[in-house]
Parts: structure tokens; sequence; C-alpha cells
């Protein structure tokens, strides 16, 4: 039987880890399932192995088993092992900050292909408000394999529904060239009348 498919997306700030984290819990408290939570080397927020909600309410962090964000197809032999551990099937698989996993799309399928319920929780767009990764790709395995989408909320300092993840750099807007991955940057939610691209070609 194939598994379905739970996505948590927005931008920065909108507590899609947190929400990832609570679903987790709650399958393992009330269904009584293993879940295994997953997460990409990329993700430096929590430390190593342990993925972590920047919202210090609820569930704030888990610890994860930490895979090279470029092969993904490594976990394949540690949901076989920790299968064989526990003697039975690992229901779920909660993969956190999906934008950087490579073939999250195709990993994501073969996931739910082989009977486990997959959640990703992941930003929908980068800085530049551009597609991130392949996370958008993942609504068609919700209409494919059954499942949910949930568009996870943040606001913006003047109150509006932000939609935009700003970047931050020495507290000034990045500029549109910046590499997508940087160290040191910080993000805000932005509406979309105080979102700023310096850069952005017209």
């Amino acid at each position: 039987m194939q598994g379905k498919i739970e996505l948590m997306m927005g931008p920065m700030r909108s507590n899609k880890t947190a929400e990832l984290l609570r679903r987790c819990e709650m399958r393992r408290q009330y269904a009584s399932q293993y879940v295994m939570v997953l997460k990409p080397s990329d993700d430096t927020k929590g430390g190593p192995g342990i993925v972590e909600s920047r919202n210090p309410n609820g569930h704030s962090k888990m610890h994860a088993l930490e895979f090279n964000s470029t092969n993904p197809w490594e976990v394949l032999a540690a949901i076989e092992q920790k299968e064989q551990e526990i003697g039975k099937r690992v229901e779920c698989l909660a993969i956190d900050e999906g934008q950087f996993v490579t073939d999250l799309f195709q990993f994501t399928r073969s996931l739910l292909d082989a009977g486990h319920d997959v959640l990703v929780a992941g930003l929908d767009r980068d800085f530049r408000a551009m597609p991130f990764g392949e996370m958008l790709n993942l609504s068609w395995l919700v209409n494919a394999y059954g499942g949910s989408i949930t568009e996870c909320m943040a606001y913006c300092s003047c109150g509006a529904r932000a939609l935009y993840s700003q970047r931050l750099i020495d507290g000034k807007p990045a500029h549109y060239d910046c590499p997508i991955k940087v160290p040191g940057d910080a993000y805000e939610p932005r509406c979309a009348e105080h979102f700023v691209l310096p850069g952005r070609p017209h």
C-alpha cells in the first residue's frame, strides 16, 4: 500500500518546523507509529543531529538522522537497519528543510511507493521569491498519492500576511546576485509592500 504525504510550506518564521515536530509527536503518541526524523546537512540550525524550531513554544526540538543533502538515498539503508532493530516498519519519515534536498521529488516518491507516510516541511521560495529546490514540485505527489498541503502563515511587522523571506546581511537587504546559501545571514518575514530586493532584474 502506498504512503501519503503531508507538506508544510511557507516563508521564514511561519512555524513550519514546529508544525512538523507537532505532527511527529502526535503520530508517536496517539498512533504508536515509529517516526524517523531526517535532517539535511545544509540545515545549520539546532546543531548536528537535531531538528529544532525557532519557536520556543510547543515541540521545539527532536533528535534526527542527519544525511548529506546531495544524497538522500543513503537514508534507505538506515531505514532498513532501523526496521531490523525495532522489529517492525518505520511507518513515517519526516523531512525538515526539504528545500535543501537534492532529488527530493524522486526520493519522496520512492518512500511513498515503499509504503511510508512522508512529512516534508520547507521553504516554498528563496530570498529572491523564486521556487526553492523541489518543494513546490511535491504538490503533484499530494494529488497522486493523497495527503495534504498546509500553507504555514507568517506576518510582516506591519501586520499584513508575509509571503516573502527577506534576507538580511549585516542588517541590510541582500542583493539579488547573492548566492542562495550564505553563512551569517538572517531573515524576516515580509509582505509584498515591504519586501526589498536590490538589483532585481525588471
